[in-house]
């Protein structure tokens, strides 16, 4: 590994690659591995100090034999199983010499003992009978050793023959002086014993040093003066080519230039003994080093030994160790294993704290301590069932445990068998998972359940079961069938709700089941619309809830309903709708009412059609208000008055296209309220494109009609969708009425009080008029003298000239359209005609502004003058006149000035009469009431008018009185 420590906050690092965890817990995990190789380092150092004592002792007590070997007493043990060659030769010895002293023993217990007691300077054994010689009494270098035997080397003792400096034969003569004077010989060796010694020392230790260490002698200043292998080569962060001279040198240049690389070598240099652990860069991968120091005796020459142990492989398994012990210490699951007896012999802290004891006490517990009643069949069964089944691995079984405590938890276990080496049975280990939490939310959810089951019995709900985890879903039965769907025909996921949500509705809805799976809202409640198979759109109410969550704190079970709330959602828009409807509506009756009042103000039908626009603008309950009137020979509408700035509102009321016209046009030929809804995005007809793209918008087409006849149209616009309901759109039925009975009132006053006046001649020729054919049938003529309504009927006076009266008064009895006839009087060439019928010409043409002059059938043909004012729609008095018969033609129009018999409108004594007044008089003088002799008596004038006689003439005297004040008086 390439990286420096400069890079790293801790001295060890990096150990395994396989392990891919935060830094934090590596970098805690190696220093806990630091902390122990150090703690280790130790005891590295006491079993050093073992190995080497005697190699260094031995440097020290050879440079003493060396240099004092003439001049002081010779120690020798003399170990021996044979007592009487024990004393012969202990005899022998000091009688032979002087400078010999001898200490016999008998066993190497004692020899080692007088070894270790005394300084030893010959060690004489014969090693028959001894059995077994410890290597430390025969195999160092403090002094030499003499065999005086009769054994050879193959024997048992063949290995002490090594460690022996020379052999001595027992049995033959003059022995005892030989060994005397080989012991003498070998104490007193001519060789410099101390460097021999420290030779042979160095190759001890060189021989002993294992493959990962290498062992190096310092001087005082650090200067190399001898290393069992190259420093250089042993070090990672060294040039394998280069000689280490000074070692503190190449310790500088290897060890990362970062103060905790610093402050290692400084360590080095000021404690060459304490053990010290290093961090080595090097080229395919960092090294660590333990290193140990040891002072040699003076008789060395003051070196320094130190010994460089590469604990790379030991960091990294340490550190690995360490992290897994940490992972076990620090693991949210409990972690444990159970031996063969049922005992546990470990357990982390999470396994404890959840039973509510400590780690140190829960060990050594058979699990039935801790077990709730009842539950530890359950536990053995798990068991049997690995043991049973081999091949598999681990199995799952949910246990209740009894807490200190006393309260029970449930807990979840993953069992895995463990085995001894010869493949027995001898425990379980595995994990354990608090599920006391996931259980109670189980029996909330069984028992929501079975509160949900008890109520689908009785209400059609449906059902779904969502993971928002993986957004798989159920739809039950219910659910799907709601939407015409069945059960197999939906994809169990959340893309077949979600494709079934109105467009519109998705988002809001998903923000809901965003806020249930985060837990920001415990109840989920939304309601939308979907689309059903047949392609209907139905309000849908949906309900959930969270049921269950992972550990990680994430939702995996929503549960909640469907249930099918079009028809609420239709009522409640009903009761919206009546409720807009009664405010619009009450404003609506108070615009038109205050529209009536100003309609009696007005003199002219410009100002009517201005007030009425400006007037309903301004309520600011409709965007445009627009008058239009017939115009033209085609009869298109015009626009005599507007109010707003809705133009494409106004553009789409009419249409030129004669084969799909627009609402206005439609209510001026139908004559009745035509409204439409215009929304945006919709396929339209023609005259709706213009309103598709200002959203949804209302129009009305009020007609503006008095009696049957259509003045012309009143058009009103809002941006608010049905903003006309039925009974918005009578009140503005009331309003067009009273629009048309203004219209009729201007014209009839301009009628009357205009010099000038446009005077118009229609004829008919149609055979099946009653009139026309009556004429035909007794070539007469038949002329109109006057008419009265007499509501809800009209009376028409005809005069006949030339016909007899009676015979077409029977003849025109028999048209349908005539409800009775009479004679009122006859002469020799006619007579007078009552015509009792539903409507009359007189009438019709009142209704448009109109009056008629004459009506005359003769000739086989039927002409009617007609007075209007200057600028009346001829084709508006032709549809009037067309109600009577419909192929009326216009055959002469001219300008005229105002006939003499008109009454001047300011002084008509009409005025004075009520209109039943008027009714009665007009009727009594046209039926000859008032003629001498009467062609009408009192009777069959009352019976004429569907009153009693008495009523009658108290009608006449009133009338007539009024009539002669006005005259008199005025």
């Amino acid at each position: 590994m390439a990286r420096r420590l400069r890079e790293k906050p801790c001295a060890i690092r990096n150990v395994s690659p396989l392990w891919s965890l935060n830094v934090c817990v590596r970098c805690l995990a190696t220093t806990v591995a630091a902390e122990q190789l150090l703690r280790r380092s130790k005891v590295i150092e006491q079993h050093t100090r073992v190995m080497i004592r005697n190699d260094l002792d031995d440097i020290a007590f050879a440079g003493a034999r060396q240099t004092g070997a003439a001049s002081r007493e010779i120690e020798v043990v003399y170990l021996d199983s044979d007592a009487t060659a024990r004393k012969q030769i202990h005899e022998r010895l000091t009688d032979h010499h002087t400078e010999i002293t001898v200490t016999s023993v008998a066993t190497t217990d004692a020899a080692l003992e007088a070894a270790a007691s005394t300084d030893v300077s010959c060690l004489v054994l014969d090693p028959t009978g001894l059995g077994d010689i410890p290597a430390a009494l025969v195999s160092n270098d403090r002094y030499p050793v003499v065999l005086y035997t009769d054994a050879t080397a193959p024997d048992s003792v063949a290995p002490v023959f090594d460690d022996a400096e020379t052999v001595v034969t027992k049995q033959a003569d003059g022995q005892p002086l030989l060994l005397a004077e080989k012991i003498v010989s070998v104490v007193s060796a001519p060789v410099d014993r101390t460097e021999s010694a420290l030779r042979d020392a160095v190759s001890g230790i060189e021989s002993r040093a294992e493959a990962n260490e290498i062992a190096v002698l310092l001087a005082d200043d650090g200067t190399v003066q001898w290393s069992s292998e190259a420093v250089s080569a042993f070090v990672s962060g060294l040039d394998e080519t280069c000689r280490v001279e000074d070692f503190y040198d190449a310790m500088d240049r290897a060890l990362p230039d970062t103060p905790s690389g610093r402050r290692q070598l400084q360590r080095l240099r000021d404690s060459p003994t304490e053990p010290v652990a290093l961090g080595v860069s090097g080229t395919d991968h960092d090294q660590y080093l333990l290193r140990h120091g040891y002072e040699l005796p003076d008789a060395t020459g003051g070196l320094t030994l130190v010994l460089l142990r590469d604990i790379t492989e030991t960091a990294r398994r340490d550190a690995r160790t360490a992290l897994l012990d940490l992972l076990v210490e620090r693991a949210q699951d409990g972690l444990y294993t159970i031996d063969e007896r049922g005992v546990i012999d470990f357990c982390n802290d999470s396994f404890a704290a959840t039973l509510g004891y400590e780690p140190g006490k829960l060990c050594g517990t058979h699990i039935l301590e801790v077990l709730a009643p009842g539950e530890f069949p359950k536990g053995q069964a798990a068991v049997e069932e690995l043991l049973e089944a081999p091949e598999q691995e681990s199995t799952t079984v949910d246990l209740t445990f009894r807490r200190k405590d006393g309260t029970e938890r449930e807990l979840s276990f993953n069992h895995t068998l463990t085995h001894d080496e010869a493949g027995n049975y001898n425990g379980v280990i595995g994990v354990a998972r608090d599920v006391t939490e996931r259980k109670r939310r189980e029996r909330e959810y069984q028992e929501m359940m079975e509160r949900f089951n008890f109520a689908l019995k009785g209400a059609e709900l449906g059902v779904w079961d969502w993971n928002p985890k993986t957004n798989e879903v159920t739809f039950d039965e219910r659910w799907t069938g709601m939407l015409g769907y069945s059960k197999d025909e939906l994809e169990p996921h959340y893309e077949s709700w979600a494709d079934l949500v109105h467009p519109d509705d998705l988002d809001r809805a998903e923000q809901a089941l965003e806020k249930l799976k985060t837990g920001e809202t415990e109840l989920y409640q939304c309601e939308f619309r979907m689309r059903t198979k047949d392609g209907d759109w139905r309000w849908i109410r949906d309900l959930g809830k969270v049921f269950e969550w992972n550990d990680d704190g994430e939702a995996i079970r929503a549960v909640g309903i469907h249930q099918d709330i079009t028809q609420e959602r239709k009522r409640q828009n009903a009761i919206e709708r009546q409720r807009d409807e009664l405010v619009t509506l009450d404003r609506v009756n108070v615009l038109v009412q205050d529209l009536i009042r100003a309609l009696g103000t007005t003199t002219t039908q410009d100002e009517l059609a201005e007030t009425v626009c400006d007037r309903i603008v301004e309520s600011e309950l409709w965007d445009l208000a627009w008058i239009g009137e017939r115009s033209g020979g085609n009869g298109n509408l015009t626009p005599q008055a507007v109010a707003g700035d809705d133009e494409e509102c106004l553009d789409s009321i009419t249409s030129a296209d004669q084969t799909d016209p627009g609402p206005g046009e439609t209510a001026l030929r139908t004559g009745t309220i035509q409204t439409t809804t215009v929304e945006s995005g919709t396929e339209s007809t023609p005259w709706e494109d213009t309103e598709s793209d200002r959203g949804t918008r209302s129009i009305a087409a009020i007609p503006i009609v008095h009696g049957d006849i259509v003045h012309g149209v009143l058009c009103v616009c809002t941006d608010q969708q049905d903003g006309f309901t039925a009974r918005v759109a009578e009140s503005f039925a009331v309003l067009g009425e009273m629009l048309g009975f203004a219209f009729m009132a201007v014209q009839n006053r301009r009628l009357l009080s205009h010099d000038r006046i446009l005077e118009l001649t229609f004829e008919s020729r149609n055979a099946d008029t009653p009139l026309i054919s009556v004429a035909n049938a007794y070539g007469c003529r038949i002329e109109a003298v006057g008419s009265v309504d007499i509501d809800p009927t009209h009376l028409l006076y005809l005069s006949v000239d030339g016909g007899p009266a009676d015979a077409v008064s029977e003849q025109l009895r028999s048209h349908e359209d005539i409800l009775d006839s009479r004679v009122v009087r006859t002469d020799d060439d006619g007579g007078i005609l009552e015509l009792q019928v539903t409507e009359t010409i007189q009438s019709l043409l009142l209704d448009v502004g109109a009056r008629r002059r004459t009506l005359v059938a003769e000739g086989g043909t039927l002409s009617i003058t007609v007075e209007a004012p200057l600028g009346a729609d001829s084709r508006t008095i032709q549809e009037a006149l067309a109600v009577c018969t419909p192929d009326f033609a216009l055959t002469a129009k001219q300008e005229c000035k105002q006939p003499n018999d008109i009454l001047n409108a300011e002084s008509d004594p009409r005025d004075h009469l009520t209109d039943r007044q008027q009714e009665v008089l007009r009727t009594a003088f046209l039926a000859g009431y008032y003629a001498w002799p009467r062609d009408t008596n009192a009777e069959q004038l009352a019976a004429t008018l569907d009153i009693a006689s008495s009523t009658l003439l108290q009608h006449l005297r009133r009338a007539e009185r009024n009539l002669i004040d006005a005259i008199f008086d005025g």
